[in-house]
C-alpha cells in the first residue's frame, strides 16, 4: 500500500514539473513574439527620407545635359528621339534614403525591398540588404539604386510632358518610392505587411540637380 502511494506521488510530481515546464516555455515563446511584434511595429514609426539623388541619367546621358535657360527643348534632344525610336527609355538613379529611429526600441533591419512608381503603376522593384542596427535617435544613409524603362509612360503621356514632371519639381505622385523593411527571425526575413510611403515626389529631387 505504501509503495503505491509513493509511485502516485512520483507520477504527480513528475506530471506538476512537465506542466512547469511547460508553461515556462509558452511564457517565453509569448514574450518573443511580442518582442518581435514590438520590432515589426516599429519599423512603420521609422523615420524615412530622400536624403539625395546621384549619377541620375536619362537615356544614358546625364540629366543636366538636358536643359537650358529657356528649360526644356524637344528640338535639341536627339538622344531622347532615338531612344523612343527604339522603344528603349531609360532612366537610371542612386537615392541615397536617411533611416531614423526616433522610437525607444532598438531595432535591427535586415534588408529592404522597395518599389518605385510612376503615375501610379509598378515601374521597378529592387531588393538591398542592409544589416542595420539602430538604436533611439541614431541614423543612416542607405543607396537604392534603380534602372527602368520608361518609354511607355512616355509614349502614352507624351515626352514632353513627362520631361516636365521630371524637370519642373511639379510631379507630386508622378514618381513615387515606397519601401518594405523586414527584420531577421532565426534563417528568414520578416517583412513588414505592405509597403511604407518615403517620398511621392521623388521629381523633386530630381529638379533640384538640372534647374
Amino acid at each position: 500500500m505504501g509503495k503505491g502511494i509513493k509511485q502516485s506521488n512520483k507520477l504527480d510530481m513528475k506530471r506538476r514539473n512537465i506542466n512547469i515546464l511547460c508553461m515556462m516555455f509558452i511564457g517565453l515563446l509569448l514574450s518573443g513574439c511580442a518582442i518581435n511584434k514590438n520590432q515589426i511595429d516599429a519599423l512603420a514609426k521609422f523615420n524615412y527620407t530622400v536624403e539625395s539623388m546621384q549619377d541620375i541619367r536619362l537615356a544614358g546621358r546625364d540629366m543636366d545635359s538636358y536643359t537650358g535657360k529657356d528649360g526644356v527643348n524637344l528640338a535639341s534632344l536627339p538622344g531622347i528621339a532615338m531612344a523612343m525610336l527604339r522603344q528603349d527609355l531609360p532612366l537610371e538613379a542612386r537615392i541615397n534614403m536617411k533611416v531614423s529611429n526616433p522610437t525607444t526600441t532598438t531595432t535591427k533591419i535586415n534588408s529592404f525591398k522597395y518599389l518605385i512608381e510612376i503615375q501610379g503603376k509598378p515601374l521597378f522593384e529592387g531588393t538591398v540588404n542592409e544589416n542595420l542596427h539602430l538604436a533611439t535617435g541614431e541614423s543612416t544613409v542607405v543607396p537604392l539604386t534603380f534602372k527602368a524603362n520608361i518609354f511607355g509612360t512616355a509614349k502614352e503621356k507624351g515626352v514632353e510632358n513627362v520631361l516636365n514632371e521630371l524637370f519642373t519639381r511639379k510631379g507630386e505622385g508622378f514618381l513615387v518610392l515606397k519601401i518594405k523593411p523586414s527584420i531577421k527571425i532565426g534563417n528568414s526575413n520578416i517583412y513588414y505587411p505592405g509597403y511604407i510611403t518615403v517620398d511621392r515626389n521623388l521629381a523633386k529631387s530630381i529638379g533640384k540637380l538640372v534647374m
